[in-house]
């Protein structure tokens, strides 16, 4: 509770410098706690502070800690019980970001256009059960598994990829694979993506994985899960990226329309 309670502070401050400064305490610290369980900082059935709490964290009147929680109630992100406290009956859903796919198509072959590529293998084999599952394959079905390394002109490795693959019939061998982007081999095979979900979190390297992008093992990496779908909305690849911070950045600009 005190690092929230110290967050929340951080956040009041903020309001209190900006176009809220004008309206009423308890609007603005009814916005502050609103914000915070929108966005999912105080999770679902998670207890929220204690009109005692807020009255001493932001130097508010009681009157005004039960007026800010009173609002939360009424538009029912809280359930008040006496004797129990408050707690969060809002459930936070991240919501996808949308773009437009061709151009995010367009910038990976650039990528990959730039990049040294070395496989690490290639093979035909049955996915584990997760992959499977992904790509609607039954147990005995075969994919395409490819591990590769991505290095940048001065031969820095900056990725490990590990993709699955259903659909290839030809020229996905390591030499081509080492000289073409990825993504123009699956048109070669009349894969065409018309959607990617992608995953972006954050993990440890592996000893194996550390070998390979030459960082330390437990060492922090980026991870991009991406899985590309056909029109009929078919996923037909799985790819896992891992990205040594230091030597790449995933950039996004998005604007307001």
């Amino acid at each position: 509770m005190p690092e929230l309670l110290n967050a929340l502070k951080a956040d009041w401050q903020l309001a209190q410098n900006g176009t809220m400064s004008r309206v009423p305490l308890y609007h603005q610290l009814y916005s502050v706690l609103k914000a915070a369980i929108l966005d999912g900082t105080i999770p679902l059935d998670a207890q929220m502070p204690t009109e005692q709490q807020l009255t001493a964290t932001f130097d508010v009147s009681r009157i005004t800690a039960k007026r800010a929680m009173d609002e939360l109630a009424a538009e029912n992100l809280v359930s008040r019980f006496r004797g129990k406290g408050s707690h969060v009956t809002y459930q936070f859903t991240p919501r996808p970001v949308r773009g437009p796919l061709v151009g995010m198509l367009e910038s990976l072959i650039e990528m990959g256009e730039h990049s040294i590529v070395r496989v690490v293998s290639i093979d035909k084999v049955v996915p584990p059960a997760d992959i499977r599952e992904r790509l609607n394959l039954s147990d005995g079905d075969l994919a395409h598994k490819v591990v590769r390394v991505s290095s940048n002109k001065e031969g820095e490795p900056y990725a490990y990829y590990l993709s699955w693959t259903v659909g290839i019939s030809r020229s996905y061998t390591k030499r081509k694979l080492e000289s073409t982007p990825r993504l123009n081999l699956l048109r070669e095979n009349n894969i065409n993506l018309t959607k990617m979900k992608q995953l972006l979190s954050a993990t440890s390297a592996s000893g194996r994985i550390a070998a390979e992008l030459g960082v330390e093992p437990g060492a922090a990496l980026l991870s991009v899960r991406r899985f590309g779908h056909t029109e009929d909305g078919s996923v037909v690849d799985v790819l896992e990226g891992l990205y040594n911070p230091k030597l790449y950045q995933y950039a996004m600009v998005m604007s307001i329309d």
